[in-house]
């Protein structure tokens, strides 16, 4: 170990040079010989080539705290104290290694994620997603058109209060379990469509005729989605009028 020069700067900390000389040891972590591992250490420190002493502060503090352990296992114990044995002097070290062996396993996995993504390339965005991202750039108030959440909201709540025609009015009064049969997903989908047959249509044209409450909620919550990812445009042409619905610029499906 005399004729080796060492780098201190090459650990990350004296607990990265006793984790390497457990390792390369192959040290039992929950049983080290602490004074072995103490002796290893100090020859380390001795043939360092850095002896700056803000370098090697925290290194000579763990080396002051190896040879306290060190020194605790070899006082001889008396016979009290072999009757009633107390903490093991290397406990708190131990948890301090495990700890660290812990963090650095995290750390080598982000390392080798870090290198694995650094040798993928990526193709250029083709035409149509630099459209998508064009749309995104925009601010949401220009697919809003001047109407704002109220008016949205105001205007749902008259869709919720509308009754709805009952053929059978005795067999309508009974109270009946209903699944969700509808998703936000599935209602987007049905609003494209409805998009694609007509370029514009009303807000009142979004919902089914017989909707229950559940699938209303639902159609409504699918239409503040599209306003949201900007897939939408919404107008209105006079105070109080019929909100209109249209498919923004380069809303086509990718």
């Amino acid at each position: 170990m005399q004729n080796v020069t060492i780098r201190l700067d090459a650990f990350e900390g004296p607990l990265d040079l006793l984790y390497h000389l457990i390792e390369k040891n192959e040290i039992d972590i929950y049983d080290i010989p602490i004074a072995q591992l103490t002796d290893q250490y100090l020859a380390y420190l001795d043939a360092a080539e850095d002896r700056n002493m803000d370098g090697m502060s925290e290194f000579l503090v763990m080396a002051a705290t190896l040879l306290e352990i060190k020194s605790k296992m070899l006082l001889p114990s008396t016979k009290k104290e072999t009757e009633e044995e107390g903490p093991d002097p290397r406990e708190e070290l131990v948890l301090r290694l495990l700890e660290y062996k812990k963090i650095k396993g995290v750390t080598d996995d982000w390392k080798h994620r870090a290198e694995e993504a650094a040798q993928v390339f990526y193709k250029e965005a083709d035409e149509a997603v630099k459209r998508l991202r064009q749309r995104e750039e925009q601010p949401l108030d220009d697919f809003l058109q001047g109407i704002t959440m109220e008016d949205l909201y105001h205007v749902f709540q008259e869709v919720m209060n509308r009754r709805e025609s009952k053929v059978d009015r005795v067999r309508s009064s009974f109270r009946a379990v209903e699944r969700d049969l509808f998703t936000v997903q599935d209602k987007m989908e049905y609003i494209r469509d409805l998009l694609i047959l007509r370029p514009k249509i009303t807000f009142f044209g979004i919902f089914r005729k017989g909707a229950r409450k559940m699938e209303k909620v639902v159609t409504f919550l699918a239409l503040l989605e599209l306003i949201k990812t900007k897939e939408v445009k919404i107008t209105q042409e006079r105070t109080f009028g019929e909100i209109q619905i249209t498919a923004s610029d380069g809303s086509e499906r990718i």
